[in-house]
């Protein structure tokens, strides 16, 4: 019987998995990018020097930025990765009148009842 009610759970929850996946990439990009742009932001309040130029193009557009802080360099990473988290999406369908598949058969047989049926008399 444990078998089976598992199995309604996932059955009920297969439909929302596309959903989940992307939420949970979404929350993670947040939660890395959030902690980056915080590294970013303790290494220019510390004081931290370094150099590094930083340059990208795209589509005939050329940008660069050149500090002698790295935190500044955190700060842009995490902005990137909280901007992918906003942007990207998965398209997803749910069809909950599908048929499931045989890969998600129960392991045991439906055709019981586990209550008693009462006797007519």
């Amino acid at each position: 019987m444990l078998i089976f009610i598992k199995h309604a759970i996932v059955m009920d929850i297969l439909p929302y998995l596309p959903v989940i996946l992307v939420f949970t990439m979404k929350m993670a990009c947040f939660l890395f990018g959030y902690l980056t742009i915080r590294l970013g932001y303790k290494l220019i309040n510390s004081g931290v020097k370094g150099e590094f130029k930083f340059s990208a193009g795209y589509h005939g557009v050329k940008g660069g930025l050149v500090s002698s802080s790295p935190g500044l360099l955190f700060v842009l990473l995490g902005i990137i990765l909280i901007a992918f988290a906003i942007k990207v999406e998965k398209p997803y369908e749910i069809n909950k009148n599908s048929a499931p598949s045989n890969l998600y058969t129960p392991a045991i047989p439906t055709d019981f009842d586990p209550l008693p049926k009462p006797d007519k008399k």
